[in-house]
């Protein structure tokens, strides 16, 4: 409902605007911060994926009698239905959901760790995104053996994603390292505590192209995993997420404001990529940006199809800066870019395919 007409075209336009993207991981579904999750995806247009380690075959289900892997198929279908609410992409790992565990030694036993390691390491060099955010830190404050697995291998599987020795066999179908350049965990915000997280973030901020705040949206979207009993309050106001930064890359001063602080997300930016940018991509680069900021500057919602020559223009000048560039990174952020002006243009123009 979020992602059609005016309220689809609008966070489609701020999309053209960013490279930016981030993974969640987790053990369940359910695990997620579902407000942080709506809030990166749909206030910072950052591409947005939550990585979970289980399909959560092994929990309850307190609206029908299916269990076990039939259960896991429920709660697949109700992780993708508050991913089309909150605007992420969903992932998993081939862990299998054995039911509560107490410890993290425990779960290390039953799973096959160097596997499901190789898993996350396998979407990370997929999805390639600038900043990883762990629900869970590892320890036994975590609670849940699962959770603690989940917050042990997040860490480790960030560090072997950069490293081309490991899962020489993902190399070897095609895949290249990558370095993801930010790691937080989540932090629980305790009333009174004289310590505070690196970053908080309002994720109750209000949203006036859906007319909703983000947490609104989360809680919308993890009410959907019904199996669960994860009917959630959509409540008005200030809500806050507090996340730790654990590694960086980036020497940054201050008080951060985004996860995504010191990275350089723009269009532009796609030349660090590049060992030796030519003029004609440097300009084409250039060009790709104010085409986009144009787009987003004209946008009339009463009248969108006036955007459909902008966007145009656009679309071919991303299919040249793309042909241009060299480095396998560039040409697939330009690639993603090209996907989001055609979907720019079909909201402008109304368009709506049916296949039969």
């Amino acid at each position: 409902i979020y992602d059609q007409g005016s309220s689809a075209l609008t966070r489609q336009l701020q999309r053209l605007q960013t490279t930016a993207s981030v993974m969640h991981t987790g053990a369940h579904p359910d695990d997620e911060d579902s407000a942080l999750v709506a809030y990166h995806a749909r206030r910072m247009h950052a591409r947005t994926a939550y990585l979970s380690l289980t399909r959560g075959s092994g929990g309850q289900n307190i609206i029908g009698t299916e269990q076990s892997d039939a259960l896991g198929v429920i709660r697949t279908e109700e992780l993708l239905q508050a991913r089309r609410l909150d605007g992420a992409e969903q992932l998993f790992t081939r862990a299998n959901d054995f039911g509560y565990s107490k410890y993290r030694t425990e779960a290390s036993r039953i799973w096959p760790e160097d596997a499901l390691l190789g898993d996350m390491v396998r979407a990370i060099r997929m999805f390639r995104p600038d900043v990883i955010v762990s629900r869970w830190n590892g320890t036994p404050a975590d609670g849940h053996g699962h959770h603690q697995f989940s917050g042990y291998l997040t860490p480790l599987a960030l560090e072997a994603a950069a490293d081309p020795t490991r899962y020489p066999e993902q190399i070897a179908a095609g895949m290249t390292p990558w370095q993801v350049q930010k790691l937080y965990m989540g932090r629980r915000l305790n009333p009174g505590a004289t310590d505070t997280p690196s970053l908080v973030v309002n994720t109750g901020e209000y949203d006036p192209a859906t007319g909703r705040s983000y947490f609104e949206i989360g809680m919308q979207g993890r009410s959907q995993q019904k199996t669960q009993q994860m009917g959630s309050l959509e409540l008005h106001g200030r809500q806050l997420s507090g996340l730790q930064l654990v590694t960086s890359n980036i020497d940054a001063a201050g008080i951060e404001s985004s996860v995504f602080d010191g990275i350089d997300t723009s269009i532009n930016g796609l030349l660090s990529y590049e060992q030796d940018a030519t003029s004609n991509l440097t300009g084409l680069l250039a060009d790709l940006h104010l085409a986009a900021a144009d787009a987003l500057l004209q946008f009339d919602p009463l009248n969108p199809e006036a955007l459909i020559p902008t966007l145009a223009d656009g679309l071919e000048i991303a299919r040249a800066a793309r042909d241009a560039a060299k480095a396998a990174d560039s040409k697939r952020l330009l690639d993603e870019k090209i996907e989001e002006f055609v979907s720019a243009l079909m909201l402008a123009a109304g368009v709506s395919i049916d296949a039969l």
